[in-house]
């Protein structure tokens, strides 16, 4: 009986850690396509990527994802920094040279916390560039 009791305070608790993660809030600064695009990126929204993918013309589709810059960095690279786990493996997988991303395993502290104990969304704000 004290092994289920350990087995499930060791999940209760893993699964506390994990929704901890912080988040982000994105904020476009102009009306620019490309500028919507890396919002989507940052947010996780594969499918509003995806749409406005074909907005620019699918069928340049992966050129496009490598001109398109989000805050100076390429789009499979911003979504990897901000955690954007659906978009940059989509993103991933259609660039290519500097814009692809070489991940690695590493092991980082995300508990960083507020004296609340609570995160708060980081507001980033977006622009890109072509």
């Amino acid at each position: 009986m004290k092994k289920f009791k350990l087995i499930g305070l060791i999940l209760g608790l893993s699964f506390a850690g994990a929704s901890s993660a912080q988040s982000y809030e994105f904020v476009a600064t102009d009306n620019k396509v490309e500028t919507q695009f890396c919002v989507h990126a940052g947010n996780n929204n594969a499918s509003k990527m995806k749409s406005l993918l074909r907005q620019m013309d699918i069928r340049k589709r992966k050129a496009n994802i490598n001109a398109i810059q989000c805050n100076d960095i390429s789009a499979a690279k911003f979504a990897y920094k901000y955690g954007a786990a659906d978009t940059f493996n989509y993103l991933n997988t259609l660039s290519f040279g500097r814009n692809k991303v070489r991940t690695s395993v590493s092991i980082r502290d995300v508990a960083k916390l507020n004296k609340d104990n609570e995160l708060k969304p980081i507001v980033v704000e977006v622009s890109s560039g072509i």
